[in-house]
């Protein structure tokens, strides 16, 4: 059985790795959703607190596309909620998992399994 401390120090590396989001933009009249060109992985500062996505639609058909590091001066709301950037009606989604805010959510499932995966596997051993 493993000890309630030892599973306290193995989730500690998990808190102090940083965190790296997806970055691209300011697009300001993308084709569609999505970044354009090549997206960075981006490794955020120690007091940032996730990563962003905001994509407006906007009334001629494009569309404002921003991927980054959130920042103390966001509203930091985790989920998705609409917000006005610019003028334009767009939805801003908050996460706080490495590379988050990616356009393909395979990489947050993946990441949303394998800790489900541990903590199981920790858990049934109590």
């Amino acid at each position: 059985m493993l000890h309630p401390s030892i599973f306290l120090l193995l989730l500690l590396p998990l808190t102090t790795f940083q965190l790296e989001c997806f970055t691209c933009g300011v697009f300001l009249s993308a084709p569609d959703p999505m970044c354009r060109g090549e997206i960075r992985n981006n490794s955020c500062a120690p007091e940032n607190l996730g990563c962003l996505s905001i994509i407006g639609h906007k009334s001629d058909g494009t569309y404002y596309v921003e991927k980054r590091c959130a920042e103390k001066t966001d509203n930091l709301t985790d989920g998705c909620i609409n917000v006005g950037i610019r003028g334009i009606a767009a939805k801003q989604c908050l996460c706080q998992g490495n590379l988050c805010n990616s356009s393909n959510q395979k990489t947050f499932i993946t990441g949303l399994g394998l800790i489900l995966s541990l903590s199981f596997v920790i858990f049934k051993n109590f």
